[in-house]
């Protein structure tokens, strides 16, 4: 179980992360901490955290690393005084200890899951399913799990069981769209927490579900704060590896669906196949034929633009000025 500590590290690692527009694509428990896998759209780097306080860097030099080295190394007085600052924040926000999701197994209740948040090319999909024990049973029949478990064949036809025998609510900003809300916004987390409250409370108003359950993305808070923006009182669960609860896995399901349905019809669009993912070194490659045949105005409607990869794609005289 992680420390208090061990959990204020990771909140003050992810607002860094998100300061800098990079994006978390992977994350999981390890012997005594946490790993995630940052990345800004050129570069991965894997981060372990530990209990004791200790930050180990991984992978090879690049100007990634080298800053989150330099993030890690930091003064210790500031880097106490920031975990203490997450530490107050952690205790507001979690007055009781959380149930274990198995102890949530039958309740009526809501998961909300996004889909393309560490992908350049295509849109952020977030959904939210509404579930009971009779829709969950049935959706266990079927094999539902979280979304990066699964093929891009095998979830398209499972999000249309899903959509087909569950309330859902579905939200996709386009990449153009995602890219005005993050100019105005200028915070991946804060975009995030109010997309996720957006679809919650539509389907809260929809089905009078009492209890909602969010895979964890940055500081409670934030999620809690944009609720309390939308009126919606629902009680909140947010987790990590939160897709392991079937309602969370099957807003998972729908929401990539949505963002592979998304990214398929984009190439279509601009007859180029986009690649998925952040690391894919077709990327850049594709960006700069896209550039070519269609004019750099077209990759503000298939990418995200605060990624690194936009300035590996770019000619080193245009920067992001020319898209605001």
């Amino acid at each position: 179980m992680a420390t208090d500590r061990l959990v204020a590290s990771i909140n003050n690692l992810r607002q860094f992360v998100n300061s800098h527009g990079w994006s978390i694509t992977d994350e999981k428990e390890i012997a005594h901490g946490y790993r995630l896998l940052i990345s800004d759209g050129t570069t991965n780097v894997p981060v372990a955290l530990y209990a004791t306080g200790s930050v180990l860097v991984q992978g090879k030099v690049s100007p990634l690393q080298i800053a989150l080295k330099q993030w890690g190394n930091k003064d210790k007085t500031e880097t106490s005084a920031t975990i203490q600052h997450s530490l107050l924040e952690t205790a507001s926000t979690t007055a009781t200890v959380k149930p274990a999701l198995s102890q949530m197994v039958g309740l009526a209740r809501i998961g909300s899951d996004e889909s393309g948040k560490g992908d350049f090319y295509g849109p952020l999909a977030i959904a939210a399913v509404y579930v009971d024990a009779t829709t969950e049973h049935y959706l266990n029949s079927l094999g539902v799990r979280d979304s990066k478990k699964l093929t891009d064949r095998m979830m398209l036809p499972l999000a249309a069981s899903i959509m087909q025998h569950c309330p859902y609510s579905l939200l996709v900003y386009a990449p153009e769209q995602y890219n005005d809300r993050y100019q105005a916004i200028r915070n991946l987390n804060l975009l995030l927490a109010e997309a996720h409250a957006q679809v919650i409370t539509e389907l809260a108003n929809k089905t009078q579900s009492q209890l909602a359950i969010v895979d964890q993305f940055g500081a409670e808070s934030l999620v809690r704060q944009a609720l309390a923006k939308t009126g919606c009182h629902v009680r909140l669960e947010q987790r990590h590896r939160a897709e392991e609860d079937t309602a969370v896995a099957a807003a998972s399901i729908v929401a990539r669906a949505a963002f592979v349905k998304a990214i398929n019809e984009l190439s279509a669009l601009y007859g180029i196949e986009l690649p998925k993912g952040a690391s894919n070194p077709r990327i850049v490659e594709v960006g700069r034929e896209l550039v070519t045949l269609h004019g750099q105005a077209a990759l503000r409607k298939v990418g995200k633009l605060h990624f690194k990869t936009t300035e590996a794609i770019l000619p080193t005289t245009l920067t992001l000025q020319s898209f605001e």
